[in-house]
This record gives C-alpha cells, structure tokens and sequence, in this order.
C-alpha cells in the first residue's frame, strides 16, 4: 500500500469518526487501531468531545490509553496546550500514565497543571507523578517546593488534599522526611 493510499483510507477513517452512525465509527476505529500513528491522537480526541456515551467512547478512549506510537507523548502534549481540547483534558492527562509514556523530563509541566487545573486535573497529575519511575532530582526538588508553597493558598479542600498526596510523593522521591 502507498502512503498516498494509506492517507486517504485514514482521512476516510478519522471522516467515519465524526459520523452520527456508531457502527461506521467503530468499522473506522477499528482501521485506526490497524494501521494509523500518533498523528491520529488529535482526530481521536476530537472524535471522543463529539461522542455520546457508550460503545464509541469507550473504544476511543482504549485506543488512546493504549497508544505507543512514537511521538505519541508530542501529540498529546500539544493536545494538552490546545484550549479546544480543554473538554477532553483529563483524559489526555490519564493517557500518559495508562499507556505508560515516558514523561521523566516533563514533570514542571503536570505540576504546573496540577496546581492551575481543577480538582481533577490535579488528581490525574498525580497519578501521572506517581507513576513515573524516576525523575530528575533537580526537577523533584523544585517541584516539591511550587507544590508547598501553593497548598497552603488552596481554597479547595479536595484539591488541597491532592496537592499534600503530591507534596508526600515528591518527598518520597526525595528521600525528604524518612
């Protein structure tokens, strides 16, 4: 198969995506599954915000948690900056530690959204963070102190409880209270 032939039957997938019929969209997920790259990531999750409940977001949101294209964590990083995205943003957030990306050199980034996101947001940061296996001890130890220094200000109880778990994880990297 050229590329030139693999392109279309991809845009006639990611079209099917976006079709009011769920059984074209899940035939056409299942090519996605087949044959498509991290440059499907973006379509996807543009699929999944247009989604009602039921088989079709279901099998989107298995195929993203399931991803390992190389350059899949660029993709969802992009996604992650995208404010179009925004209604899908957990689920991009649960994708790097369900497929289990590598993100050891972006821990500022979740931290960041840890600390400006909602409840949830945060919540998926740190199940991001807890998941990684290692991260640089630099980055660890200015993290720790951005996450000290912003619980104190949270209004939000259940959030303020999200920062202390991260606070606890980060000093656990740290070997910080042992």
């Amino acid at each position: 198969m050229t590329v030139n032939t693999k392109t279309k039957r991809m845009d006639l997938a990611f079209a099917s995506l976006l079709s009011d019929d769920d059984e074209a969209a899940l035939t056409a997920l299942t090519r996605i599954e087949q044959e498509a790259d991290a440059k499907a990531i973006r379509p996807l999750l543009d699929a999944l915000m247009r989604a009602k409940e039921g088989r079709v977001k279901q099998r989107i949101t298995g195929l993203l948690d399931q991803v390992k294209a190389p350059g899949a964590a660029d993709e969802l990083f992009r996604a992650l900056e995208d404010e179009s995205l925004a209604p899908v943003r957990k689920t991009v957030l649960g994708v790097f530690w369900n497929a289990g990306i590598d993100v050891r050199d972006h821990l500022d980034r979740f931290v960041t959204i840890a600390l400006e996101g909602d409840a949830q947001e945060s919540f998926e940061c740190l199940t991001v963070i807890e998941n990684q296996e290692i991260w640089p001890e630099h980055a660890a130890r200015l993290a720790l102190g951005r996450v000290r220094n912003a619980m104190t200000a949270e209004n939000d109880p259940y959030k303020a409880s999200i920062l202390n778990d991260l606070t606890i994880v980060l000093e656990g990297r740290l070997g910080v209270n042992e």
